[in-house]
């Protein structure tokens, strides 16, 4: 650990961007970039940019610096499981962005290399943690203020943005399936709703609706949960259409016994601009709540349970079990109905 609290950061993969969020995000709360191994020009500008002495250095190099205190990655989905696992091993605490691993083989691994040496492994949800407003929905219904919790409503739609993608995005072994992909912000949040500790996949389907050109890929997929007294419903998809201005329009919608709260991610659509909307109705009338004064601050949180070994980020049990529950929807998926065919 360096001296002041500081602490220093190894990156290992920058296969999607959001591992340039993560990164950038830990430099701002004061972590060193000390090294990285990345491909591509701009990933290689990127992490100069953040840490001007990082050395880009061979995974292995990387993995088993001692002076390394904390590793990040945005790999490829179906490697951050066996890289945490590598990382834990070597004495190293662990950021991924989500999904954090792939397998239930996986996710037995990283927890048994956990239990063996005391380190950390995290993921990043990041349509909660960077989203004010779905934050502050799930702390609403954590606390009470719409009665209990009934019913939980997650919408993920994402854009194609097919002219972009890497190879491997269309290929479900390498994401883990669309419900283990971006699915795990609806577990997440899900969980965080409700503070479900048992939670039972009542139905799940994957499938492939408008991609023709790369038949496993899955284009949509639904999840039917039920835990804490409460049934919760969720569709992922990346069928966001074109004329939308934002990357797809996310919604958390959750009921309780005395009022409901509604979480509008990236959109207000026909109503106001911007995002981070939060609508709350109870037994006193419709409330717009302004959450853009709130800080994101889940940066200085990771750093500071790094230093200090304490929790106050997010806690192990529920970065287990929602990857977990993805894993087990996606393991027990059906079909989606009238899916394209090559």
């Amino acid at each position: 650990m360096r001296s002041g609290g500081k602490i220093r950061v190894g990156v290992i993969g920058l296969d999607h961007n959001h591992g340039l969020v993560l990164s950038a995000r830990l430099w701002q709360a004061g972590a060193t970039i000390a090294a990285f191994h990345a491909s591509g020009t701009p990933n290689v500008a990127a992490m100069k940019l953040l840490g001007p002495r990082a050395r880009s250095r061979s995974v292995d190099d990387v993995i088993d610096d001692p002076s390394i205190d904390l590793i990040v990655t945005a790999a490829i989905p179906s490697e951050r499981g066996d890289l945490a696992a590598r990382a834990l091993r070597a004495g190293k605490d662990v950021v991924a962005d989500k999904p954090g691993v792939t397998t239930l083989d996986g996710l037995a691994a990283i927890e048994e290399a956990v239990a063996e040496t005391g380190q950390r492994w995290w993921v990043m949800f990041g349509e909660r943690f960077e989203n004010r407003a779905v934050a502050e929905a799930c702390r609403r219904a954590q606390l009470g203020d719409i009665g209990r919790v009934v019913s939980v409503i997650g919408l993920g739609p994402h854009r194609m943005g097919a002219g972009g993608r890497p190879d491997w995005f269309w290929d479900p072994t390498a994401t883990g399936g669309i419900l283990v992909d971006i699915g795990s912000h609806q577990a997440d949040q899900f969980l965080m709703a409700t503070g479900a500790d048992a939670v039972d996949v009542i139905s799940s389907l994957v499938g492939n609706v408008s991609s023709p050109r790369h038949p496993a890929m899955q284009d949509v997929g639904q999840m039917v949960l039920a835990g804490g007294g409460a049934i919760g419903t969720h569709r992922v998809d990346y069928l966001s259409p074109a004329g939308l201005k934002t990357w797809g329009d996310g919604r958390l919608m959750i009921v309780g016994t005395e009022g409901t709260i509604e979480a509008r991610t990236n959109v207000d659509i026909a109503g106001k601009k911007g995002k981070e909307h939060l609508i709350v109705v109870d037994g006193k009338g419709t409330h717009r709540i302004d959450c853009k004064t709130a800080k994101v601050d889940w940066a200085r949180r990771l750093v500071a349970d790094v230093v200090d070994q304490s929790d106050t980020f997010v806690s192990q049990r529920h970065v287990y079990a929602v990857c977990d529950l993805t894993l087990r929807a996606q393991a027990a998926a059906g079909t989606w109905p009238a899916a394209v065919t090559a």
